[in-house]
């Protein structure tokens, strides 16, 4: 199983799964009795749990949250590294600020950014639903970070919710387990500050209440579809857009072939869910005003017509910027620019389509899971799998692999059905005599053991002796290791007094990982400001009197190595 997305050559603890999964087979036909009493002692205890369905959705909510706090004493709160979780910082000290933007920023050219515009307003280009999750850690413990913690456990939780929408109690609460397992530790997800949970909460919403309105309208369902619907458009927009589309499309299949009376219509489908969209489009027109000045302009629109970043679909024609770009965006478009080409021809799209299905198969399957879709022919027969199918199709196949790019949170809106998927396979697999019912048993329990060997070597690893120390390079590898500007800022706040680090960025040599022009939304009270410095003197200058009485200094990122040195003379 990989915990942490990418498309790095397979790790050894990559092969020890395989190895695990090989084992899991033979033993399913060599000893399919081995351990029976055990495997039905624990499905016996999971029966009895089940039936009491808070109880579970708590404890599902409690374990990722539990499991992760247990490794802070080795595996520290995230740092941020990529330039959207820098983007979602900002709205997290924005909207804990008690605003929805920042005035505009003087010295823009030194201080806009990747997916950040100081004018306007100053702003992040994303819509608030991660920077609100972000903002809540933070405003109530003082750590955005607690903020992930809350989303992951309410995605688990909502995920097994929406799972009884189409399967047994048992059945359900095994799949929130598997869940919480697979990405409730250690994925990217919890682990930084762009993940996928709070997408992940909306899809669970909708696509859960939408598999309980059939056949049955009721109002709670209802706005629990269209809240759901909400939270994508506040976090992933054009997934919303298209799994409303869908939810309207069964909505209207349903009402044409079950023709229920007008009353139950108005009173139990159409006002309960206006009374959720109608204040969720005030609200999101009132956003976008706050930061684009115009209720219509959506910031991600106004940023890419700046500067043609993010890219788009590869059957769009690629934008041009329309300002002028500094070294660090530049940066930034020229690689998204790259990303693109590679799919122009056929070859180089079936190639990158390749790498797209890749990280979506070990962020969401991995390698212990893989055996079970030997089933997936034969599950869409089960009850409501026509939403799963569709809803599938036209997030990860319309979507996401005729988009420029691919991380696994942009399938997040159909994370918890994916599960299902493998859930529907266990199922139909353990029907498949003693062999089946082994591996239904034998695969979880695995992938648990996995899970624990890399939390428990991560928790021993400051007691093993020196002799032995490189073995934590067996289970350090599905843990999230970025490094970024942050290493530098432990000395900075060390300092005396308030900080202004100018970064000179060598257009040459510049990487797109060394983008360091980020802050926080409360610019005159920080301990540390960064700015890009300007190629003309008496800008620099400007600069530092404007933040009058800090110390200044210097910061060369592409630099070999990088280096932060005080400055010697202002505008230097």
């Amino acid at each position: 199983m990989r915990f942490a997305w990418g498309a790095a050559p397979p790790t050894t603890f990559d092969f020890f799964t395989f190895a695990l999964a090989a084992l899991c087979v033979a033993l399913a036909f060599i000893r399919p009795a081995l351990f029976q009493w055990l495997f039905v002692a624990v499905e016996q205890r999971l029966v009895v749990l089940s039936k009491r369905r808070w109880l579970c959705a708590l404890v599902i909510f409690l374990l990722p949250m539990a499991g992760r706090l247990l490794l802070l004493p080795v595996y520290q709160p995230p740092v941020p590294f990529i330039h959207d979780e820098y983007a979602y910082l900002l709205q997290a000290d924005t909207f804990s600020s008690g605003r929805l933007s920042n005035p505009p920023l003087p010295f823009a050219n030194q201080l806009e950014t990747i997916y950040i515009f100081a004018t306007p307003t100053y702003s992040a280009e994303y819509e608030p639903g991660q920077g609100f999750f972000l903002a809540m850690g933070e405003r109530i413990f003082g750590c955005p970070w607690a903020g992930v913690l809350l989303s992951m456990g309410l995605f688990c939780a909502l995920t097994y919710w929406a799972f009884l929408g189409w399967l047994r109690p048992s059945w359900a609460l095994t799949g929130g387990l598997l869940v919480v397992v697979e990405i409730g530790v250690l994925s990217y997800w919890m682990n930084s500050y762009w993940g996928g949970c709070v997408p992940g909460i909306g899809g669970a919403l909708t696509l859960g209440g939408l598999a309980r309105l059939r056949g049955r309208f009721r109002a709670l369902d209802a706005v629990l579809v269209a809240f759901g619907i909400f939270i994508l458009l506040c976090t992933r927009p054009l997934e919303g857009a298209l799994l409303s589309v869908l939810v309207a499309g069964f909505l209207l299949f349903w009402l044409l072939t079950t023709q229920p009376a007008p009353k139950t219509l108005v009173l139990r489908l159409a006002l309960p869910m206006l009374a959720v969209f109608i204040p969720a489009a005030l609200f999101l027109a009132h956003y976008n005003h706050q930061v684009t000045g115009k209720p219509t302009e959506v910031p991600y629109l106004l940023y890419r017509a700046r500067y043609a970043i993010p890219q788009g679909f590869y059957w769009q024609k690629p934008p041009a910027a329309k300002a002028p770009m500094p070294a660090d965006i530049e940066g930034e478009y020229r690689v998204q620019v790259i990303q693109r080409e590679r799919a122009d021809s056929l070859k180089g799209f079936l190639v990158v389509t390749g790498g797209k299905l890749r990280k979506f198969w070990e962020f969401y399957i991995g390698v212990l899971p893989t055996v079970f879709l030997v089933a997936l022919p034969f599950i869409w027969r089960e009850r409501n799998m026509d939403i799963v199918l569709f809803s599938t199709l036209i997030i990860l196949g319309l979507y996401n692999l005729s988009y420029f790019a691919y991380f696994p949170h942009y399938s997040a809106a159909v994370g918890s059905i994916v599960f299902l998927v493998l859930i529907q396979c266990i199922q139909i697999v353990r029907r498949w005599g003693t062999a089946g019912l082994f591996l239904s048993r034998a695969v979880p329990a695995a992938c648990v053991l996995s899970l624990l060997i890399a939390m428990s070597g991560k928790l021993a690893e400051p007691l093993l002796p020196a002799s032995v120390k490189g073995i934590a390079n067996f289970w350090n590898s599905q843990y999230v290791r970025w490094v970024s500007r942050e290493r530098f800022v432990p000395d900075l706040q060390a300092e005396p007094g308030k900080q202004l680090v100018l970064i000179r960025y060598n257009p040459l040599l510049h990487e797109n990982d060394n983008a360091w022009t980020f802050n926080l939304a409360n610019l005159q009270n920080e301990k540390v400001v960064w700015a890009r410095e300007s190629s003309d003197p008496n800008e620099n200058r400007r600069m530092i009197d404007f933040f009058k009485g800090r110390k200044v200094w210097l910061a060369e990122p592409d630099a070999t190595p990088q280096r932060i040195i005080p400055l010697s003379g202002p505008g230097q």
